[in-house]
């Protein structure tokens, strides 16, 4: 058997998403944190400006002054990087006392011309709002200079070209990086993208089976139903059969009879086996309470406890259970000795008894294969309790006593791959699964009203057959 895969859609995305949104909520607020943190850290820089003019000291008419402005506009790109030359910059260093050189100096200078304009903003930027405003003037002033040096004379030995302050720096209030809410929003939104991949990807590494929808995806057997997880129950979920049988689990179980019972139209199934891929799945609680529904509609229904490396039927109904199958199976008593009858309903329990050392060769025995034809006439099912596939050998080995068998899945435990080998394995040693059911799924809140109560569990009207009686011959 090979195992199935779905392919990712819309849908399964979002379900992803919604399951795991805690990892997208920390993965947020933590990347806010940081960014905040960060900012906070960060040392504060601040920004000044300081605005050169640049004109032409020769012509007189429009033609000429226009012609010089076009000359103005070609040369800006120029004046810019004469703007972090040495030449500028030694001037400013000095006068200033700044402990830079022409170069570390350069890198906090942006010199900024719009196109086609004589404008030419020089931008310092420092720690101290007070030194970012001087380097800003002081450059200004020594480009301002160095404009007339380089600039061409007229006829009268004249700068032809001349830069003006116009808006000198003024000590800035406010600090222009870090930006704390920008930098803030930018890390968490990084966050969010790394919570949504981490959510994608875990959901993606996370191969449980948490619907019937993935349960029919991931094995070709028939979904008889689910069974809900009923909340609180950290130990198991007794008999819940008994104890609500109006509650929204025992109609769950009542659905897994309906669907057992077309799964048998065509063939007689009478000797059901109940088994799991591996232990603490609820194998025995579902058996316990699939048997009590079968005898909800009067059917006669004998439990059979075959997990003799972990029987658990007699704690669930609560019975003594000293004398068992191993007591029949090694003639020390009789079946009639052996059997209890629970109280008010047609169910009859066979507990497990004495555990053997040799488990496995006591249910491939003769003496296992004539009690279950010489007692299933009796009843109308026979349902047997046995231990998981994976775990021990027990399942299939007994597989041939049976007409088929019911695998349970734990929502929250089984993963996809025991669940393949468990169903090759079962199959290979001969056995016949009827079809597989989801336990303790996660049941959904639109599914609960119609059992409740003004958001309550009903009470339950009484159990059916609060007691258990042994029948002895």
């Amino acid at each position: 058997m090979t195992e199935t895969t779905s392919a990712w859609t819309l849908g399964s995305v979002w379900a992803a998403l919604k399951k795991r949104w805690y990892l997208i909520a920390a993965a947020t607020v933590l990347g806010g944190i940081v960014g905040l943190t960060m900012s906070l850290l960060a040392t504060p820089v601040f920004q000044s400006t300081a605005t050169l003019f640049v004109s032409i000291n020769q012509g007189s008419s429009g033609s000429d002054l226009n012609q010089g402005t076009t000359y103005a506009q070609n040369q800006m790109q120029s004046f810019a990087r004469l703007a972090t030359s040495s030449r500028v910059l030694e001037p400013v260093i000095e006068d200033l006392d700044l402990d830079l050189t022409p170069q570390e100096l350069a890198r906090n200078l942006q010199v900024v011309t719009p196109s086609n304009t004589v404008i030419l903003s020089i931008q310092a930027s420092s720690t101290s709002p007070e030194r970012a405003a001087a380097v800003a003037n002081a450059v200004a002033e020594s480009l301002a200079d160095v404009v007339k040096e380089v600039s061409p004379t007229g006829a009268e030995g004249a700068p032809s070209i001349a830069a003006s302050l116009v808006d000198s720096a003024v000590v800035p209030i406010y600090q222009v990086s870090p930006n704390k809410s920008r930098d803030s929003l930018l890390v968490a939104a990084v966050g969010l993208l790394l919570g949504i991949a981490a959510a994608l990807i875990s959901s993606l590494l996370d191969t449980r089976i948490p619907n019937a929808a993935a349960l029919k995806a991931a094995v070709p057997l028939p979904v008889l139903g689910s069974i809900s997880r009923v909340r609180g129950a950290r130990h198991g979920v007794g008999l819940v059969v008994a104890q609500d049988p109006l509650g929204h689990a025992s109609e769950e179980f009542r659905r897994v009879r309906s669907a057992l019972t077309y799964a048998a139209v065509s063939d007689r199934l009478q000797r059901i086996m109940i088994t799991s891929t591996s232990e603490s799945e609820g194998k025995s609680t579902f058996s316990a309470n699939f048997a009590l529904t079968l005898a909800e509609v009067r059917s006669r229904v004998l439990l059979i406890d075959a997990d003799f490396r972990k029987p658990r039927i007699t704690d669930l109904f609560g019975v003594e259970g000293a004398v068992g199958l191993t007591s029949v199976l090694l003639g020390d008593a009789t079946f009639e000795q052996a059997r209890i009858r629970r109280r008010g309903t047609t169910l009859d329990i066979l507990t497990a008894g004495t555990i053997p050392p040799n488990p496995s060769e006591m249910l491939t025995s003769d003496a296992m294969r004539q009690l279950i034809d010489e007692v299933a006439p009796q009843y109308d099912y026979v349902i047997v309790d046995s231990p998981p596939i994976l775990s021990v050998a027990d399942a299939g080995l007994t597989s041939p006593l049976v007409d088929g068998a019911v695998l349970v899945v734990d929502a929250g435990r089984t993963r996809r791959s025991q669940l393949a080998q468990a169903v090759t394995s079962f199959e290979t040693a001969g056995g016949r699964l009827i079809g597989v059911v989801l336990n303790k799924a996660r049941r959904r809140r639109s599914t609960d009203g119609y059992y409740t109560e003004n958001g309550r569990t009903r009470p339950s009207g009484g159990s059916a057959g609060s007691g258990a009686r042994r029948k002895r011959g």
